[in-house]
């Protein structure tokens, strides 16, 4: 069964301020070898109070500078991760659009600007048998492609910015 004790409190200052046993008084002393709560109080707690001792005995604390030092290279990691983002956003518009540009470049080039290397390429590979026809109907559907994908990027755009740019 669990009780409580009037004296607990204390107990526990004693303990705290180091004077137990030696340095309190004779009453308390009394008190908590007659009081089964309070012995098992001042056993449980000076295990405690010894091992938080030993800890901080053992503990290696670096010094300031050190500690400032890491703070100052964490905050300079995250400032240039942060800066890095709306970088990495406009390199990744960049490549899309010069993907784009060039896609568009080669559509608009002539029909027969290609036939020599189409020549080059048949006679290297003559199982490979490709037409203009054949290149225009695998061709047909890029505009819509590019449809798609240019209305994808107007609607991902602001939320990749906002995320860019949004701090922690």
């Amino acid at each position: 069964m669990t009780g409580e004790c009037d004296r607990e409190q204390d107990v526990l200052d004693a303990l705290a301020a180091g004077r137990w046993r030696e340095r309190c008084d004779d009453d308390l002393r009394a008190h908590v070898s007659s009081c089964g709560v309070c012995t098992d109080l001042s056993d449980v707690a000076a295990a405690l109070l010894h091992d938080r001792d030993m800890a901080r005995s053992h503990a290696r604390v670096p010094p300031a500078g050190v500690v400032w030092w890491r703070a100052q290279l964490h905050a300079r990691e995250d400032a240039a991760r942060a800066a890095g983002r709306p970088v990495a956003f406009i390199q990744g518009v960049a490549a899309s659009v010069a993907i784009w540009v060039i896609v568009s470049l080669v559509r608009a080039l002539p029909a027969d600007y290609f036939s020599s290397s189409r020549t080059w390429i048949c006679s290297a590979h003559p199982s490979v048998t490709a037409t203009m026809a054949d290149i225009g109907r695998a061709t047909a559907a890029v505009p819509l492609v590019v449809l798609v994908l240019l209305a994808v990027w107007l609607v991902l755009a602001p939320v990749a910015i906002y995320f860019a740019a949004a701090d922690e």
